[in-house]
């Protein structure tokens, strides 16, 4: 009993240090069984107290097929981590382990203390691992389930939205740019409706359409004619007046085609005027999908978005366009922009 109470005494001191470091060096409180956990070849394997054996010995078939070391200590480490954090062995664990896992490891982001993208490679690692375990299930005589699974999309959106622009920081690039309408525009483009540079760039004033239920562009690889919400017609309207005749929507100082290095600059010089990081134009993008996300739109909703003189724009008056999805998803949207007054 004695022994017993001291062991659970120094878990409990091991958990307080590895809160904060999560790395497996020997320890003699936290008990690691380095000269158990090593194969015939003296490799080490687990260096988690709560490995089972039959843990141990999947993972050595597992990790066979690696072929960067890298990769097997990534694995390692992981596996490590959520048997040390829920005390358990791999093989134990429940969904309610996991998802007080992944709550621990989204504090963790809000804290600033790990990226988004780190939390999701070490789920798709779990994700991985519990896969391979399912399809063994015979071999090993075991029951198991993939747990994981369920979380991939959550930290995948967790990743993406580390790469997205906060509002407060669209709302200082919008106003950096005000006075250039090529680049407001262009902005409006990637940041309320989601497109491409490469989109952008390969516009010409051919590709919008006015019908009763409002305007629509033509673009490029995508099969549906993609919606203009009413605030990015109104700043391209705004542009049209005073560009020049031209193939393209947008073109430079010499009238020819833009690149996409040409965005890329835009981005570094009006984000640095706005005095905010600075964002690529992918990142602006990306707000887009979240914006709709997060405003009730579906993935197929955000996944339909996602994907010129007034006189030049093409009318169908009396015809509604008879995909009217890209629309409610933007009616879902309460934000908008304000076009620039010059």
């Amino acid at each position: 009993m004695k022994k017993e109470k001291v062991f659970d005494c120094q878990k409990l001191s091991f958990y307080h240090i590895k809160c904060y470091s999560m790395k497996y060096t020997y320890n003699v409180i936290g008990g690691f069984r380095f000269a158990e956990n090593v194969n015939k070849r003296g490799e080490g394997i687990m260096k988690s107290q709560f490995a089972s054996e039959l843990t141990m010995r999947i993972w050595i078939d597992f990790k066979s097929h690696f072929r960067s070391q890298t990769t097997e200590a990534s694995y390692q480490s992981d596996l490590d981590e959520i048997m040390e954090y829920t005390g358990k062995d791999f093989l134990k664990l429940s969904c309610a382990d996991v998802d007080n896992y992944y709550n621990y490891m989204k504090e963790r982001i809000d804290e600033g203390q790990l990226k988004g993208s780190t939390a999701a490679k070490k789920f798709r690692e779990l994700h991985s691992f519990a896969q391979y375990l399912c399809e063994n299930r015979e071999n090993y005589h075991i029951q198991s389930e993939d747990l994981y699974e369920p979380y991939l999309k959550l930290l995948e959106k967790q990743e993406k939205l580390a790469k997205s622009v906060p509002v407060g920081d669209i709302d200082k690039l919008f106003e950096a740019a005000k006075n250039d309408r090529m680049a407001y525009c262009i902005f409006a483009l990637l940041y309320r409706m989601g497109l491409s540079s490469t989109e952008i760039i390969e516009l010409s004033s051919n590709d919008f359409y006015r019908y009763e239920n409002g305007m629509y562009v033509e673009i490029q690889e995508r099969r549906e004619l993609s919606y203009v919400p009413e605030d990015v017609e109104e700043i391209l309207l705004s542009y049209l007046e005073e560009r020049t005749e031209n193939k393209w929507l947008f073109y430079n100082r010499r009238g020819n085609q833009l690149n996409t290095m040409y965005i890329s600059r835009l981005m570094k010089k009006y984000t640095s005027l706005a005095g905010i990081p600075n964002y690529s134009a992918q990142s602006l993008r990306n707000t887009c999908g979240f914006t709709l996300s997060s405003y009730g739109a579906s993935p197929k909703q955000t996944a339909a978005q996602l994907g010129i003189t007034t006189t030049q724009i093409q009318r169908y008056d009396g015809k509604v366009y008879k995909n009217q999805l890209q629309k409610e998803v933007q009616n879902l949207v309460h934000v908008k922009i304000v076009p620039p007054e010059l």
